[in-house]
C-alpha cells in the first residue's frame, strides 16, 4: 500500500510537470514581467517585444524575445549583456534573442 501511494504521488507530481511543459506555460518562480523590465533596462534597448518564456524540458528554461535598440553600434553589447541577465538572474537555460534598430517595422507580428 505505501509502495502503491508513492507511486501515485510521485505521477501526479510528475503529470503536472508534463502539462506545464506541453502547454508551454511561463516557468514556475519566473516573472515574465521582472524578465521585460530587465531587457528594457539594457543600456541601448529601447523596447522588448515578442517575449516567450516556457519549459523545454525538466529544468530547462527557454526564452525567446525581440530587443529594439537605438544604435546598432552596440548590438553585441546588448545581445551579451541580455544573455547573462537571462541566465543569471532569470534561470532562463537558453534564449534566441532578435535585435532590430529602432526604425525597422518588419518585425511587427503576423496576424493569423
Amino acid at each position: 500500500l505505501a509502495i502503491g501511494i508513492f507511486v501515485a504521488v510521485r505521477a501526479i507530481s510528475l503529470g503536472r510537470q508534463v502539462f506545464a511543459v506541453l502547454g508551454q506555460h511561463v516557468p514556475e518562480g519566473v516573472d515574465a514581467a521582472a524578465v521585460a523590465a530587465d531587457l528594457a533596462a539594457i543600456k541601448g534597448v529601447r523596447d522588448v517585444h515578442d517575449l516567450h518564456l516556457w519549459t523545454l524540458t525538466s529544468g530547462m528554461n527557454v526564452a525567446t524575445a525581440h530587443l529594439v535598440t537605438v544604435d546598432q553600434n552596440s548590438n553585441h553589447a546588448v545581445l551579451d549583456e541580455a544573455r547573462d541577465l537571462l541566465r543569471t538572474r532569470h534561470g532562463i537555460a537558453h534564449a534566441t534573442l532578435q535585435v532590430e534598430p529602432d526604425d525597422h517595422t518588419g518585425c511587427d507580428e503576423v496576424g493569423w
